[in-house]
């Protein structure tokens, strides 16, 4: 995952705080063939054309995902659901519309990350643009209800299935003695923020990680606004140093 968060501004980043989370919408970003940046600076860009659009996270053609609004604030992507949804916004090869296989199974894994750490139902919690505005979005996922219940149905295996790469990752850190209890970093659902700054510490601090490469915005772990799912990226690539 990349962070990189849109400006605060009034069109795309209010910088208004989220109410309780009861529901994640799904998107297709519309513009066939496009990346995930290239929609991340579309956002970033309507703070000039005065248009009101935005997304939490955006899935790209190769499975990448950036972040582009904290998970605390509202983004403008589902009319009067914006104050108690994520929105992610996912790219698509063709106007079908039809999610690429890696771009589907890295919507899967984010999607089983956010409804264990808020506690929803996938069944339920995750709806699509359409369920909302009726507007044809995501497209593929409107017109083939099967596949829309697939993808649910999806998610829902996905959360009962054990995270190797994130148990492979903090076993080679407690090898090093970065971490002292394995079973804390190893299942995202038992991450306690609060231990962070201890980690980020006992990885030799914020500039050495920032000089590293292993963390790109600072300011998220400076202020701590970071969430579990930033906390298994930086345990992920901190095991892949040399």
């Amino acid at each position: 995952m990349e962070i990189k968060l849109l400006t605060i501004n009034q069109y795309s980043r209010p910088g208004k705080k989220m109410g309780p989370i009861k529901n994640i919408v799904i998107h297709w970003v519309g513009n066939a063939g496009s990346s995930a940046m290239a929609n991340r600076n579309y956002f970033e860009s309507l703070k000039e054309k005065k248009f009101f659009a935005s997304s939490h996270y955006i899935v790209g053609l190769d499975g990448e995902i950036i972040q582009c609004i904290p998970e605390d604030e509202i983004a403008y992507h589902a009319n009067n659901a914006n104050s108690y949804s994520l929105g992610i916004e996912v790219c698509h090869p063709d106007w079908i519309g039809k999610f690429s296989d890696v771009t589907y199974k890295a919507l899967i894994g984010l999607l089983a990350d956010l409804c264990k750490r808020y506690n929803l139902e996938p069944t339920t919690a995750i709806i699509r643009h359409y369920d909302v505005t009726k507007k044809l979005c995501p497209k593929y996922y409107v017109e083939n209800n099967g596949a829309w219940l697939q993808l649910k149905q999806d998610v829902k295996v996905a959360i009962g299935t054990e995270d190797t790469e994130l148990k492979k990752a903090a076993e080679l850190l407690y090898k090093r003695n970065i971490i002292s209890v394995l079973s804390a970093w190893a299942d995202m659902s038992k991450f306690k923020l609060e231990y962070v700054p201890g980690l980020l510490k006992n990885m030799g601090g914020i500039d050495r990680l920032v000089k590293d490469k292993i963390i790109s915005d600072r300011l998220l772990w400076e202020y701590k606004q970071y969430n579990a799912n930033h906390v298994r990226a930086l345990i992920i690539k901190y095991s892949k140093l040399g």
